[in-house]
């Protein structure tokens, strides 16, 4: 599995957003949702679309900064191996940790 985070230069709004596009490549899953601290956690409001390679993305405007987020796939929470760095999350696991930054 393979996941790539990549931040946009555009600016979205004055709120300083950068588009990010999200990518976890698992070509067997039948879903997968992405959850973090920009959706509360919610475990099933951003799904994931897969394009013909197995690979599951999704474009998100999130603020200028630090960002943790983790994978649902299948109803299991998964980890993106290719994250920026880890913080622990209190429940015996780590979170992902994305800087959404301009370029």
């Amino acid at each position: 599995m393979k996941t790539k985070l990549n931040p946009k230069s555009s600016v979205v709004s004055a709120k300083k957003t950068i588009e990010v596009e999200f990518a976890y490549e698992s070509p067997t899953a039948k879903e997968v949702y992405l959850a973090g601290d920009f959706n509360n956690w919610s475990f099933n409001s951003l799904p994931m679309r897969k394009d013909e390679k197995g690979v599951w993305l999704l474009r998100l405007p999130l603020t200028v900064g630090r960002h943790e987020y983790r994978y649902i796939v299948d109803g299991d929470w998964q980890n993106d191996p290719c994250a920026g760095g880890y913080a622990s999350n209190g429940f015996g696991s780590c979170n992902c940790v994305a800087e959404a930054v301009p370029e």
